[in-house]
């Protein structure tokens, strides 16, 4: 057995011991004061906000394309073209946002190479797998509409009373399946399994409650233009070249129904991630100070190649591949890649790796990040 490590109390408080202490205080001497950022580049930067615009602007894009030959009824004396806008809308919405809710984060990251990526796949498997899913959708969509049109009225154009409450509930579940592959692309283009689930889970509940929204919205403004007489909407927004002769109350409602199930996806995805994080960089000076980076990965490379991770760009300091984070199962520990410029934290050049404490300050070249970590305590 080993012999126990005895220290004087002189020997602690030697001039050796206090050397050393001094040296360590130096070098973690702490970065300039750093100023927090305004509310409003917060905001700007919420990956709820941008996602849920992005999200959006793909299902109003959606509409643009599907509105001019959409039909409630195609199979009754309607051209082919007709029944192929019904047959794509979910297909095109789930698409259309998916693309868009891809090229988000690389968009805010200044990263075209990878909103390009991102936003082509999440294009492909929006698609697809609304094809896939396409007839059980309208299969269960149809079941909940007979249901809805039994509990109203007899003779009765759409459902009301209790009718329209179960009709509500099926284009939100209808919805909530289409949702899935809005928000599952951008799982698929990084193969993470963390940015998969939140993407399921995003787009399920952004579906739910955009679809339960679309009834009562498109009533709503259905409502609104019939009572103050806006039927002449259309060529006063410059939409003929658009809507063409259809009526402009259904179709107009039909795409605020769609911006608001757009929105709803990209805000319970940008949510879902907020509410799973466990640990993140916060950008508290540089080309994007405000900006979190969620530490999905086990290993995240810092530097200034658009294939890192974490793209810092705007920093000639910075190299390729200048800095490392690992992931040990919730322990995190940065090194740096051997880089002239070195990495600080704290103030201190790091040698080997440095475990990270949440609070903790990286210095790469000209810009500092903070990395937070979310408290496990009870």
């Amino acid at each position: 057995m080993s012999e126990k490590l005895r220290i004087s109390f002189d020997e602690l408080n030697s001039s050796q011991v206090q050397d050393y202490i001094d040296i360590q205080d130096q070098l973690r001497e702490a970065v300039d004061p750093i100023d927090d950022q305004p509310w409003y580049v917060k905001l700007i930067y919420s990956s709820w906000l941008y996602l849920a615009f992005a999200s959006m602007t793909g299902a109003f894009l959606a509409w643009a394309l599907c509105e001019p030959v959409f039909t409630d009824n195609p199979f009754v004396d309607s051209p082919l073209s007709d029944l192929l806008g019904f047959l794509l809308l979910f297909p095109i919405v789930a698409a259309m946002s998916g693309l868009f809710l891809g090229m988000a984060e690389g968009i805010m990251c200044r990263n075209p190479q990878r909103a390009a990526f991102n936003g082509l796949i999440s294009f492909v498997v929006g698609f697809i797998g609304s094809v896939v899913f396409m007839l059980p959708v309208n299969i269960l969509y149809g079941i909940f509409g007979t249901i809805a049109m039994s509990l109203s009225p007899e003779g009765a154009e759409f459902p009301t009373g209790m009718g329209f409450v179960v009709h509500m509930i099926g284009r939100g579940v209808a919805w909530a399946i289409i949702g899935v592959f809005a928000g599952l692309g951008q799982g698929v283009a990084q193969w993470e399994k963390k940015v998969l689930f939140n993407g399921m889970l995003g787009g399920v509940l952004g579906g739910l409650v955009g679809g339960l929204l679309f009834d009562p919205i498109y009533l709503g403004v259905e409502y609104l233009i019939t009572r103050f007489g806006l039927e002449g909407l259309s060529t006063t927004l410059y939409l003929e070249w658009l809507l063409g002769d259809l009526e402009v109350e259904a179709s107009l409602s039909r795409g605020f129904g769609f911006v608001a199930i757009g929105a709803s996806v990209g805000l319970f995805t940008g949510l879902v991630e907020g509410w799973t994080k466990t640990a993140w960089l916060m950008m508290r000076r540089g080309p994007l100070a405000g900006k979190q980076f969620i530490m999905h990965r086990d290993v995240t490379v810092l530097g200034s190649s658009p294939k890192a991770g974490i793209y810092l760009f705007k920093d000639t300091d910075i190299e390729p591949k200048h800095a490392t984070i690992y992931n040990r199962g919730g322990r995190f520990e940065i090194e740096d890649n051997m880089t002239a410029a070195g990495t600080y934290v704290n103030g201190a050049r790091i040698n080997g790796r440095r475990v990270l404490q949440s609070g903790d300050q990286i210095e790469l070249g000209k810009t500092v990040l903070e990395f937070a970590l979310r408290s496990t305590d009870s």
